[in-house]
């Protein structure tokens, strides 16, 4: 590949993680190559569109950069960005990882990864739609909802749904902790002995789904740990689709 390109692509992908506009001596001194050929490079990369001055002699991510990366978005579709991540949590922590979203009242499973020799099935089979208000993952969604939309997703058909008294009341109450520390938790609601941890996923519209992981009570996993991953996963997904981590 050419000396030329490979340094148009650090540039912008130096810009693209940039907090702010930078100047062709920042751009240079971080990449460590001449300021004369910085300079060109970033002339072609501006007139292509790539490449933008937001002020006199600063640069930053131009327009054409962005309908590349939103067309690459099209094509994979969010299962196609969130997968890499799903299967770094399983090698990471030997658990089933997820990522589900809502559709009415229910969690829906759109992709998954299991562990090599998993010896039980979980629900969270790929297609499988699950009660949102039980599921760690639906609860993740819901508690980035608006609180008048919640009647929209859940269903609680009977006073004894979840066990609770006032049940919507309750589920309320829990959501605005889920909101308060990033992550959703049920510990055997659907699965008897099967713990789910979950966090939200975010594009610039709002939550868009849920990475989690399941896996049964007594493996050898730490739970802080765990909680930690699953977020940096979300996170790192909400990115890339042009959103912020909760």
């Amino acid at each position: 590949m050419s000396t030329s390109v490979v340094r148009a692509m650090r540039i912008l992908d130096l810009l693209a993680h940039a907090d702010e506009a930078m100047t062709l001596t920042e751009i240079a001194e971080k990449l460590d190559i001449p300021k004369s050929t910085a300079f060109g490079i970033l002339r072609d990369m501006v007139n292509e569109s790539f490449v933008s001055l937001p002020k006199p002699a600063t640069y930053t991510i131009g327009l054409k950069a962005f309908e590349v990366g939103s067309a690459h978005l099209r094509r994979v579709g969010v299962t196609g960005i969130v997968t890499p991540e799903l299967s770094r949590l399983t090698r990471a922590l030997g658990v089933t990882s997820h990522y589900a979203i809502l559709d009415r009242t229910d969690a829906v499973y759109l992709c998954k990864q299991d562990p090599p020799g998993l010896g039980i099935r979980l629900a969270s089979s790929v297609g499988a739609r699950l009660p949102s208000h039980l599921t760690a993952v639906g609860k993740a969604c819901l508690a980035w909802l608006a609180e008048e939309r919640l009647p929209e997703h859940i269903e609680l058909t009977a006073p004894d749904d979840t066990g609770m008294a006032n049940p919507l009341q309750q589920l309320t109450a829990e959501l605005t902790e889920i909101r308060q520390r990033g992550f959703a938790a049920d510990n055997g609601q659907i699965t008897p002995g099967v713990t789910c941890v979950a966090a939200p996923v975010f594009n610039p519209a709002g939550c868009q789904g849920a990475v989690g992981v399941s896996y049964l009570r007594d493996t050898a996993v730490d739970f802080d740990t765990l909680v930690t991953q699953v977020r940096e996963a979300a996170g790192r997904t909400s990115a890339l689709l042009g959103g912020a981590p909760a």
